[in-house]
């Protein structure tokens, strides 16, 4: 088959042996997979053992099934999920104590970017009629902004702002909408993401670059934010989603920032504002995101600016490292 190898920080496709499923073990053929954020951490902090093969956001359909799997048949539409819900279950395969300063060299079980891909048969769900692969495809960063959401504060009537509209703010806009939110400001820097902010119902959205963010917050609302998501990552978005909330409000931090950021608690720990880190998901919540999406309560068609072969692959990687790109998200399309 062919696949998106990781070779001296760049992305070659090439032929690999197909897989075959071990016992309870699926094998299949991918239909997309979209390219995510952590992805291009990886790729360009050079923290992948050479011959690796990336992708974790993606559909298919089942083409093999190992032995003792009763759940899946050769032609079934499947998303990846976290696996088995269960009351009270923990995040799935964290450690005790995750530490990015301990991360080293990212070792994983072969990935998305590729025609075939074999996965445990908990690990997947079943894409509804509703959905056509390529949207299913964008469950994962879906189900990241449904557990922020769920874990934050945020009520009926409140107010929020959205820092960074990348993926993941884009649809943390609109659970926040959908959680019971009033109004729901996006600031990003990037034009395109601002439009496609726009277009998902954003009250407004602001380019920091270009004006005071905190004075704009607060002269809307009088008092600041009730709630706001952090999900940009950039050196000033931490401090500036830290004033611009009210007293005791609360900042939602999913963003993964690999370089030191601003922030200076003397401007808003006497406002007593709640900061609270967040990330992943809960395995009951990819069912809840793919049923939000199948019901047309999430939009994904504003978002995906790009559909492209495997072989575009590195190309489009070093495109979206680019701040000034006009690309949101992009979706490989790889059988």
């Amino acid at each position: 088959m062919k696949a998106a190898v990781y070779r001296e920080k760049r992305l070659v496709v090439e032929t690999v042996p197909d897989p075959r499923p071990a016992a309870h073990e699926i094998v299949m053929r991918v239909s997309y997979c979209a390219i995510c954020g952590s992805d291009l951490h990886r790729y360009a902090y050079a923290m992948m053992s050479p011959e690796t093969i990336m992708g974790h956001e993606y559909s298919g359909v089942v083409v093999e099934v190992g032995a003792g799997v009763k759940t899946w048949k050769v032609g079934d539409r499947v998303t990846r999920s976290g696996g088995p819900a269960a009351p009270g279950r923990e995040l799935p395969g964290l450690p005790p104590r995750y530490s990015a300063k301990e991360r080293g060299v990212l070792v994983q079980r072969p990935g998305a970017y590729a025609e075939y891909l074999v996965v445990p048969a908990d690990k997947v769900m079943a894409v509804p009629p509703e959905l056509t692969d390529l949207e299913a495809s964008l469950v994962e960063p879906l189900t990241v902004a449904v557990h922020m959401v769920r874990a934050s504060r945020l009520r009926l009537g409140d107010t929020a702002v959205v820092l960074g509209a990348g993926p993941i703010g884009l649809f943390a806009l609109q659970c926040a909408f959908l959680a019971g939110a009033s109004r729901v400001w996006v600031s990003e820097v990037n034009a395109a993401r601002r439009g496609a902010a726009t277009a998902l119902g954003a009250t407004e959205t602001f380019d920091p670059a270009r004006g005071p963010l905190v004075e704009e917050i607060v002269k809307r609302t009088e008092v600041g934010a009730d709630v706001a998501f952090e999900c940009a990552g950039a050196r000033p978005t931490l401090q500036q989603a830290l004033e611009l909330v009210r007293w005791a409000g609360q900042v939602m931090v999913v963003s993964l920032a690999w370089e030191p950021v601003d922030c200076l608690p003397v401007e808003w720990v006497g406002r007593e504002v709640e900061m609270k880190a967040c990330y992943a998901h809960l395995n009951s919540e990819w069912g809840m995101g793919l049923s939000l999406m199948a019901q047309r309560r999430i939009r994904t068609d504003a978002m995906i600016s790009r559909v492209i072969g495997l072989e575009d692959i590195d190309a489009a990687f070093r495109e979206l490292l680019r701040p000034e790109t006009d690309l949101v998200q992009v979706v490989v399309k790889c059988s």
